[in-house]
């Protein structure tokens, strides 16, 4: 029986956010254990990555539900509620199933120190159960050794593209990092790398032969031949084992090839041979917000959740291929992360920037940007105010506009724009 008080329950839910992060899995565990080991109900595809790890999992997700499969989606962070991160196909989780379940569960929780994530991560695990799915497909929420869905042993495990993010939690350098994404691989089960770095290749490949698992690496299955942009998608020719495919990806930006073909490999390697009108049908169907999501047509308003160094010069150069070089930036960024690297990417971006804060503490705040060197003039002390100014700069042109930054704008720019999440 649902509480007669679900706010409540929802406002305890998250106050089990804890400073900082609580990386370790043997309470993890322990409370799997208590709640009946759920994932070993069905078959696991686990990914991992810095960058391109949400958007792989959304399109395999999809395409497998195209083909007829029954498929759940756990993907973190989210960008309005917390029923986001667990769906099957467009439908999410009841608030009246999250509701049931933490209260069955909170003794356990309050006992082992549960958070926020954690709980999250269990949640989507029990409903995948009793929903019966076919397969469900898991992103990690950080790193991956230590990370809450690391209790799982997928029938596959996927890395995505490496690079410096929360340096202060996983480790300073690329190799360190690329340690703790690898912690996903399990013993006899195969992983599949995308195009990284060598150092990256080095420590997978490391990881993967103590393991005894077979690496696959994208590149060496999957030959991208040509990408066309188009206006709000892309045309791709693709050569997996040799046989040719034209698809057309609902998703801008050379980073999503790399990602489609993460996902062309995947399929490929759980024997999932599946026809070209099956991939387009699920790509076509697929609700992915935040990734250059189009929230406005005139003027062309665009949102990404860009948010370290990487993932915005990816965004940059997808804004270079479409031939909007003049596209006003509006910046907001989390004040944990390294943003001297990004700020150097915008100082060299031939558009306007406009610096300016979402709600909340973990903003940063113009007091920190000035102190990085942005001029006084280039913030906007709100969202709102920084989208007026950007619409009175652009005057009668075509320049677009793009928010970046966070996934925490979502929740004032979807109000905006009239726009909702699935």
């Amino acid at each position: 029986m649902a509480s007669s008080n679900p706010q409540a329950i929802f406002d305890y839910i998250f106050g089990l956010t804890v400073p900082g992060v609580k990386l370790e899995l043997s309470r993890v565990h322990e409370f799997m254990d208590r709640i009946g080991r759920p994932y070993t109900d069905y078959p696991v595809i686990h990914i991992a990555g810095t960058n391109g790890k949400g958007s792989t999992a959304a399109m395999l997700a999809a395409i497998l539900g195209a083909s007829g499969k029954r498929v759940g989606l756990f993907t973190s962070p989210h960008l309005i509620k917390p029923n986001e991160r667990i769906r099957i196909g467009d439908v999410l989780v009841s608030d009246d199933f999250i509701i049931q379940q933490v209260e069955l569960w909170r003794p356990h929780i309050d006992e082992l120190g549960i958070t926020f994530f954690e709980v999250l991560t269990a949640l989507g695990m029990e409903y995948f159960k009793q929903q019966a799915v076919d397969y469900a497909v898991i992103e990690t929420g950080l790193g991956g050794r230590l990370d809450a869905t690391n209790v799982v042993n997928p029938v596959l495990s996927i890395i995505t593209s490496v690079s410096m993010d929360h340096e202060n939690i996983l480790g300073h350098d690329l190799g360190t990092i690329a340690g703790e994404k690898a912690g996903i691989i399990k013993p006899s089960r195969p992983v599949i790398l995308s195009v990284n770095p060598d150092m990256v290749i080095d420590v997978i490949q490391k990881k993967s032969i103590n393991e005894g698992a077979e690496l696959i690496y994208v590149p060496d299955k999957v030959k991208m031949l040509t990408s066309n942009p188009k206006s709000l998608s892309q045309v791709v020719s693709v050569s997996v084992d040799e046989r040719l495919l034209e698809i057309e990806l609902p998703l801008l930006g050379n980073h999503q090839v790399e990602n489609l073909a993460n996902v062309l490999a995947a399929l490929d390697v759980l024997g999932l041979t599946l026809e070209l009108g099956v991939i387009q049908k699920g790509l076509d169907a697929m609700n992915w917000q935040g990734r250059m999501q189009v929230m406005q047509k005139n003027p062309l308003v665009l949102y990404d959740v860009a948010h370290n160094p990487e993932g915005l010069s990816r965004l940059l150069a997808s804004l270079h291929e479409l031939g909007k070089d003049d596209t006003i930036i509006i910046a907001a960024f989390n004040a944990r992360k390294n943003l001297k690297p990004m700020q150097k990417l915008l100082d060299q971006w031939p558009g306007e920037v406009i610096y300016s804060a979402f709600e909340g503490h973990s903003s940063v705040k113009n007091d920190a940007l000035i102190h990085m060197g942005v001029k006084a003039e280039r913030i906007a002390p709100d969202l709102g105010s920084a989208y007026s100014r950007a619409v009175a700069s652009r005057g009668d042109g075509g320049k677009a506009i793009c928010f970046i930054g966070s996934h925490y704008l979502a929740e004032i720019i979807f109000p905006m724009f009239d726009a909702a999440t699935a």
